[in-house]
């Protein structure tokens, strides 16, 4: 099946518009309508409600657009694959939460790319859920998270603790009355969520969500406030005054996970990744405006 099909699906859903859609890949509107016909001709059913101002996913297209994504970026892979020279070896991709790439895994990247000069890197930043499907469909190779996936193809291992501590940009602050300095939340996952919610509880209405990191720290440092963040990432801003620990305030320990499919071809590389990353400490990787 031509994959220039998937890829006008994927670009119509997006745009939700059959003449933007259009624009993006250099082809006529009728083009466009042509390719998704024969989809939907194809698998006998409709992707999508055409209303006037309006298009959007049926039911059969929203099942078919993670298979149609995972096509697509499969192919992709393949080729960078198969461009590769033999000077450059082999490639990895590697996926990871936005939350880690903010405070971890920028640095171990680094360091992966310094230790196997003939590696050729791909990276991805997706949900864990994203993380997972991409794994079993082989689009990525290695996926770094807090809640790894329990599925008997895939094999976890723990490379990293992580603690997390509570700062704030006000001098003197004490857990008993921090909160009213504007409290931010970070998602840093589902092992988090349930010790914050013994920690903090629901009695704290956050001035700000953030699903990363570094958006936490920059709007901290520009506007004041409170946040759980890795200490590794804190200690050079409490060094300098910028920010302060937070008195009385619990420590939260979040385990970080490598996982893998167990069949891969790669498993060897694969095996001295995880021993390097797990060998690291990990210096502050989050940058912040500068005064």
């Amino acid at each position: 099946m031509e994959t220039e099909l998937f890829k006008t699906f994927l670009e119509v859903e997006k745009t939700r518009h059959f003449g933007r859609a259009a624009e993006n890949l250099y082809l006529t509107q009728a083009a466009v309508s042509s390719r998704i016909r024969q989809l939907e001709n194809l698998f006998g059913v409709s992707l999508f409600n055409r209303y006037r101002n309006n298009i959007n996913l049926t039911p059969a297209g929203e099942r078919l657009k993670p298979h149609a994504l995972a096509v697509v970026t499969a192919l992709s892979h393949a080729m960078q694959d198969a461009a590769l020279t033999e000077k450059e070896g082999q490639q990895i991709a590697i996926g990871g939460t936005p939350n880690l790439w903010d405070s971890l895994l920028q640095e171990y990247l680094h360091s992966l790319y310094r230790q196997y000069l003939g590696i050729a890197l791909k990276t991805v930043v997706q949900d864990r859920e994203a993380l997972t499907q991409q794994l079993l469909s082989r689009v990525l190779d290695m996926a770094v998270m807090f809640d790894p996936p329990k599925v008997d193809e895939l094999r976890v291992h723990n490379i990293h603790q992580m603690d997390l501590v509570m700062v704030s940009s006000y001098a003197d602050s004490h857990f008993n009355n921090v909160f009213e300095h504007g409290y931010i939340q970070i998602d840093w996952g589902s092992s988090y969520n349930l010790q914050h919610a013994q920690i903090v509880g629901q009695k704290v209405v956050p001035i700000m969500h953030s699903s990363t990191g570094r958006i936490a720290l920059d709007f901290m440092l520009e506007h004041g406030g409170v946040a759980f963040l890795p200490e590794s990432t804190v200690e050079p801003y409490i060094q300098s005054g910028g920010l302060f620990r937070v008195a009385a305030a619990p420590t939260v320990k979040l385990e970080v996970y490598m996982t893998y499919l167990k069949n891969s071809e790669k498993l060897e590389t694969f095996e001295q990744i995880v021993e390097l990353f797990s060998s690291m400490t990990p210096k502050s990787v989050l940058t912040a405006k500068s005064n």
